[in-house]
């Protein structure tokens, strides 16, 4: 067969049951901007010689606003050629000022790697004398210092700034010419990742402050519902935003796989059944896993089934040079088939691929897309399947298709205000260079965390400012993914594996967790709470865990509330309790066993947005025949299922509980709060948006096939209840009144 519409055809006649849908995204034609201006002949020289002859209008006009000194931020689809957008006007500069120095911040080194290919192929081809490098952990020590002191463009990673801005008079000559700093992929720094990046940035800008350097801003990132506030939350600047891409694509067909219609195969089988498919005829396949070991099973089983074709897997872990052989064989067209974890959904260069297949949901619509779009990026059609797994919001994705097909995007939380991060984040500017008043981060209040800080003599004030007191160096305490908390060490053979927060290890290092690191699965043969250590063994299991919690939610502030029909939206502070009382092993979604677990509680500041009911909805539920607290506690099991469509976040990231009767009033409360300590935003944005989070929820329970429940609407796989109570027609009826 020689087209995607014969593939699918074929696809669709031995799988009828399976293909729930087939929905055809229109292809886009391109928009060119003729006769764009290049001041510098070099530049069209390149264009000419990579066999561009007009910019897209979306680069052309992020170029005119570079040009004329704005701040920017492009949301423009993966493949649009948004490099080109800051790479031109960034040489524009470099070829008129030689001391010109720009500073590109890459979430993942992959990423670096291909940004320096780029360059070093636009200055062979320019003729532009400029040097580029790239500075991170793989960087070899004496090359450094000629990076330092003789790059124009420095490329390098959050993880390496934040260790290397205390050395900034190393840097002096780089700071003060600093013109630009690009932020590529930046939806990547989101939740408490993207919280300590906001500061991060902001630090980086205090020192350039001391070398009187104020350079633009340019962030490139995939589509969001809020790319200028979090632009702006991210940076402290004010930004203009790009978002209209001229770019072409192709048709897209997106196939709806209900891999439950064929229950004798489980999923991640047929997702490998798809792949050998597409391979075997020629059509170049990416296939998207969320798991590292299932990403190596399914190349293993697929190899194993049909030798006729190669298929490789793709994941962290592998050598740099492993993986660049993986990328130039697929963009080379010499293999057929490849099956990566979200490793590939960045940007990195990989060719023209024609069918990409989502094995289970990844978490945000944009990622979504992100993985969708490496596909038919040449005006030729693609196939994009997706097999949802069994959970509530795959599940309501599957329903409702238009969800992702509308592509209204999600909000990328982050936040400036959790204390937690605030205080160590402090430290470590305080320790970079000193400060003249309390106002560490202009803009953001953070005198509080300041005077504690002070009381805690980890900061003194002197003569020359407020400096830091402390005894061990701030930025080996501090962790950019993690809030300022204990770490609990995971040890094999008395050697480190990993490094996890806290909150984490309780969920997934505790005795008897199956652990994955690299791809290779460990299991946890004793969790020391108290020595802050996870002893685990190197083993080979066909199961996986998932840890079971019981919170309390206690309220200590209401910062923000609202009077809606029956009942009241609250939003604020509390203190959240979490037990965990048990694990749970599972095989292909069924649990297989379980066992109990005796961990102390948790307990943590945080921030809530919970709902209030009037009696009237209990009188209503319970008029109607239903039970009223299993009504009330499938309706809290639903609406955290749906949070994840309109809060760029993990379902780990948040938690909740609900009581038929809370406090000294007595009213039924629903709960939905941060799982981290000082909240990251996530409730803020969930109260903010409650209206449209409800009305989805509705939909999703209301539409969904069972009579009683089931975990494609409001079961969930870690209550601590085990889901009892659960009245899933009493949960319309209470939904329908927070409507």
């Amino acid at each position: 067969m020689d087209t995607i519409e014969e593939l699918l055809t074929e696809l669709r006649n031995t799988n009828k049951k399976q293909v729930k849908e087939i929905r055809v995204i229109p292809a886009d034609k391109p928009v060119f901007s003729p006769g764009f201006d290049f001041p510098d002949p070099r530049i069209r020289q390149y264009l000419d010689k990579s066999g561009i002859k007009d910019l897209y209008t979306h680069q052309a006009d992020a170029i005119k606003k570079i040009r004329d000194g704005k701040n920017i931020v492009i949301t423009t689809p993966t493949a649009s050629g948004k490099t080109l957008c800051f790479n031109i006007p960034v040489l524009e500069k470099t070829g008129a000022e030689e001391n010109t120095r720009a500073l590109y911040i890459y979430p993942a080194k992959a990423l670096s790697n291909d940004q320096l290919n780029n360059l070093n192929d636009m200055k062979e081809k320019t003729g532009i004398d400029f040097e580029a490098g790239i500075y991170d952990g793989d960087t070899p020590s004496d090359k450094k210092k000629h990076i330092r002191e003789n790059c124009n463009i420095v490329i390098t990673n959050p993880y390496m700034l934040h260790q290397v801005l205390p050395y900034h008079p190393k840097w002096k000559n780089f700071y003060k010419n600093l013109k630009y700093i690009v932020l590529d992929e930046s939806h990547k720094y989101r939740g408490i990742f993207g919280s300590n990046i906001g500061f991060l940035i902001r630090r980086l800008k205090r020192i350039l402050k001391v070398y009187r350097a104020g350079p633009q801003f340019i962030i490139s990132t995939a589509s969001l519902a809020n790319p200028l506030e979090f632009a702006e939350k991210l940076t402290g600047e004010t930004f203009e935003l790009i978002n209209k891409s001229g770019s072409p694509r192709g048709n897209r067909h997106l196939v709806l796989w209900d891999s439950s219609k064929n229950p004798e195969k489980s999923t991640h089988t047929q997702t490998k059944d798809i792949l050998l498919y597409t391979a075997k005829n020629r059509f170049q396949t990416l296939c998207f896993i969320i798991s590292r070991r299932m990403a190596e099973l399914i190349r293993k089983w697929a190899n194993k089934e049909d030798k006729s074709v190669e298929i490789l897997s793709y994941r962290a872990g592998y050598s740099p040079e492993t993986r660049r052989e993986i990328e130039q064989k697929l963009k080379n067209g010499l293999i057929q088939g490849v099956v990566s974890t979200e490793a590939l959904e960045l940007g990195i260069d990989i060719g023209q691929l024609d069918v990409i297949i989502l094995s289970g949901y990844p978490g945000t619509i944009s990622s979504f897309w992100q993985m969708a779009g490496r596909a038919g990026r040449k005006m030729q059609d693609s196939a994009i399947f997706f097999l949802p797994h069994e959970d509530a919001l795959q599940k309501y994705l599957l329903k409702h298709p238009e969800v992702l097909t509308d592509m209204n995007f999600e909000s990328a939380v982050i936040s400036t205000e959790n204390p937690e991060i605030i205080r160590g984040q402090i430290l470590c500017a305080i320790s970079e260079t000193p400060a003249k008043t309390k106002e560490v981060f202009p803009g953001l209040d953070t005198e509080k965390e300041f005077n504690e800080l002070i009381e805690h003599a980890l900061i003194s004030d002197t003569p020359r400012g407020y400096i830091y007191t402390g005894g061990k160096r701030p930025h080996d305490i501090v962790s950019l993914e993690n809030i300022a908390a204990r770490d609990i060490k995971i040890k094999v053979d008395g050697k480190i594996l990993e490094t996890m927060a806290q909150t984490r290890a309780f969920r997934e290092a505790h005795t008897g967790a199956v652990h994955i690191h690299n791809g290779e699965t460990y299991v946890i043969k004793e969790f020391n709470t108290e020595e802050g250590v996870a002893y685990a063994s190197k083993e080979d299991v066909d199961y996986y865990t998932q840890a079971v919690k019981k919170e309390e939610v206690e309220i200590i502030k209401i910062e923000k509330e609202k009077q809606l029909n029956n009942f009241r939206l609250l939003f604020g502070k509390v203190v959240v309790t979490e037990k965990y009382t048990e694990y749970r092993m599972k095989k292909t979604g069924k649990v297989i066993g379980s066992e109990e677990l005796h961990l102390p509680p948790l307990k943590f500041t945080s921030e809530a947005v919970w709902v209030e009911l009037n009696d009237s909805i209990q009188a209503d539920v319970e008029d109607s025949g239903f039970d009223f607290g299993g009504a009330l506690h499938a309706a809290e099991h639903a609406l955290i299922a749906l949070s994840p469509l309109f809060a760029m976040c993990d379902p780990n990231d948040l938690g909740g509980y609900s009581y038929p009767e809370y406090g000294d009033e007595g009213k039924a409360v629903i709960f939905i709060y941060d799982a981290y300590e000082g909240g990251i935003g996530i409730s803020k944005k969930l109260y903010e948006i409650f209206k449209e989070l409800n009305k989805k929820t509705i939909e999703m329970v209301s539409g969904c096939g069972c009579e009683t429940g089931c975990p494609s609407c409001v079961y969930s796989p870690m209550c601590g209840n085990n889901n009892n109570p659960i009245d899933k027609q009493g949960s319309i009826i209470l939904l329908k009144h927070l409507g």
